[in-house]
């Protein structure tokens, strides 16, 4: 359409150069008169003017008549320096920095981000986005490379823990919750239960029988030794030392017995020695070393990681996930933002420092983008565009002239008359 617009202001500039010409020609055969004077001075003055104008035009982007003048077809001789020229333009004043830097200052990314965000909270399109983004997010995941990283994390808090101060949190958890007692009072109970058992009279008898038959004594204490064996039988031994064992758990099982006490003061000396026994202690960092491979902590964490994956995968995919989960999280956030001048205040300036930043750092290729666009363009497709985009407005100069210099004829006509 704009290629159409131009032909036609060509072809009036054509037209007017051929009217003042044939005005001119009609005034040749006319009779000595003031009129032919003017007519003849303005015509003549309008081939001039419209000529030298036509002249001017094509100089510009070619030689007229395809004659090689001097200063003639003055863009393609002097693309190298318009070039430069524009290049310079563009980047220096155009979009300089400064203008570039003023220009963003006044922007305000993060509100508008913001608010262009609410807005589309519930667009269709963006929620399914988010699905996308978020099941790509998780399916990113590298569970190759981030297994080994946490398995090792984890070893390294294994072996890290103080294994003395374990054993003493131990304990003193056990004697703040009476699992000493608890404990204690468990064995007094499978003792109970062992002793009172019949075939536990009767082993028990047998053992003491076995025992005194097989002492060795001299002279009165071997007569008294047996003369009690022969006094007793494995049952009666067996049934003194069931009760004896009843009696002694039942003191040990009685609150406040001096017994009792004194064993379980025994019992928490003993616990609390623990930290500081050598032996056990070095047990348990051999055993702490031995424990991720043990548990086979690598393997578990794959196996718990793919259900995790497995598991978010079909969290995500739920038609409720964006809707309830996401929208409000996001809404939630935006609204902290905006309630809060200063962080609003911040993250302009961050963004602002970065773009800028970004500017400065690549406002060069501005200019470069510029030259390497223009350099793909030989000087005939470079003259053609700029004819498409100027040559309609350029060809009214050539009209103007035609018509300014009829004008101008007639008056200087005018003005030899009168003198």
């Amino acid at each position: 359409m704009y290629t159409s617009m131009k032909d036609e202001v060509k072809h009036i500039a054509t037209i007017s150069l051929g009217i003042m010409g044939a005005g001119f020609a009609a005034t040749l055969p006319l009779e000595p008169s003031t009129m032919k004077i003017l007519l003849q001075g303005g015509f003549e003055a309008g081939v001039v003017g419209g000529l030298a104008d036509w002249f001017a035009v094509t100089a510009l982007f070619r030689h007229p008549l395809g004659i090689p003048i001097p200063h003639t077809a003055l863009l393609p001789n002097n693309r190298e320096k318009i070039t430069k020229a524009l290049v310079s333009t563009v980047e220096n004043q155009l979009l300089s920095k400064e203008t570039i830097s003023m220009r963003l200052q006044q922007i305000q990314f993060l509100k508008r981000g913001l608010e262009l965000a609410e807005k589309n909270f519930h667009n269709e399109a963006l929620q399914q986005g988010l699905v996308h983004l978020s099941r790509q997010a998780i399916q990113a995941v590298d569970l190759e490379n981030l297994v080994p990283v946490i398995a090792k994390e984890i070893d390294k808090a294994i072996q890290g823990v103080d294994t003395s101060r374990l054993l003493r949190t131990i304990v003193e958890r056990i004697t703040a919750h009476n699992y000493d007692e608890k404990a204690f009072d468990f064995i007094l109970d499978k003792v109970d239960a062992w002793a009172a058992k019949e075939e536990t009279q009767l082993q028990l008898g047998a053992m003491a029988l076995k025992a005194f038959e097989g002492l060795q004594t001299n002279g009165f204490m071997q007569f008294a030794v047996n003369a009690f064996i022969g006094m007793v039988n494995e049952e009666k031994l067996g049934s003194i030392l069931q009760n004896f064992i009843l009696s002694y758990t039942e003191q040990l099982r009685t609150l406040d017995h001096p017994r009792r006490e004194s064993m379980l003061q025994a019992i928490r000396s003993e616990l609390q020695k623990l930290e500081y026994n050598p032996t056990l202690l070095a047990e348990l960092e051999a055993w702490k070393a031995q424990l991720p491979a043990f548990f086979a902590i690598e393997d578990k964490l794959v196996q718990l990681m793919q259900r995790l994956r497995k598991q978010a995968e079909e969290f995500v995919e739920r038609p409720d996930f964006i809707p309830v989960h996401v929208i409000p999280l996001l809404t939630k956030l935006v609204d902290s933002i905006k309630e809060n001048p200063e962080t609003v205040q911040r993250g302009e300036a961050w963004i602002q420092q970065r773009i800028i930043g970004y500017l400065e750092q690549n406002h060069s290729k501005i200019g470069q983008l510029v030259q390497e666009n223009l350099d793909k363009l030989d000087n005939e497709t470079l003259i053609e565009m700029m004819e498409d985009k100027i040559g309609g407005d350029i060809q009214w100069i050539r009209v103007n002239g035609a018509i300014c210099g009829f004008f101008i004829g007639l008056a200087l006509a005018g003005i030899k008359l009168l003198f």
